[in-house]
């Protein structure tokens, strides 16, 4: 019986491969996470928190005001209806905040068409998961929401 050596037999190339794939696998991991780095993470905890403290006045504001809204998106327009409350305000500003991409965020202004419904143009066709604040030109209020687009029925804004 005629022995191959070593480097013509299958298993001493199996084991090889191991760990050289898994270092390749490690290596592409660096990359992709260089390359896509998230925006999530923030440098100044103690400064994002008084800032965080200082907007949840303005969504108490909302409360204290009694406002009652709601907001349809439907294809590139955005509809912010108010129930029960009239606002004297001639436009709102909306800001659309994605969940994982601070480069898809954008804001826009609404303009009063009607007692109690203003309507934005949207330059982009929402899809996935968004944060929208929605409030007065003052920032004297806020109210959001989170919404999953497409989304056919409006939904609720929040305090």
């Amino acid at each position: 019986m005629v022995v191959k050596p070593w480097y013509k037999q299958v298993w001493p190339w199996v084991l090889i491969a191991i760990p050289v794939l898994s270092t390749l696998k490690a290596v592409q991991a660096v990359i992709v996470m260089n390359r896509a780095s998230p925006d999530l993470v923030v440098d100044d905890y103690y400064a994002e928190g008084k800032t965080i403290n200082m907007n949840l006045e303005k969504y108490r504001e909302a409360a204290t005001r009694n406002l009652n809204g709601q907001l349809l998106v439907a294809a590139n327009k955005a509809v912010v209806e108010f129930k029960n409350n009239k606002l004297t305000d001639s436009e709102l500003i909306l800001e659309f905040v994605h969940s994982t991409k601070k480069s898809k965020d954008f804001t826009v202004t609404a303009t009063r068409s009607g007692e109690s419904i203003y309507v934005a143009e949207l330059p982009v066709t929402l899809e996935g998961k968004w944060n929208i604040v929605v409030h007065d030109s003052k920032v004297d209020w806020k109210m959001r929401t989170t919404l999953m687009a497409p989304v056919a029925t409006p939904v609720k804004l929040s305090y």
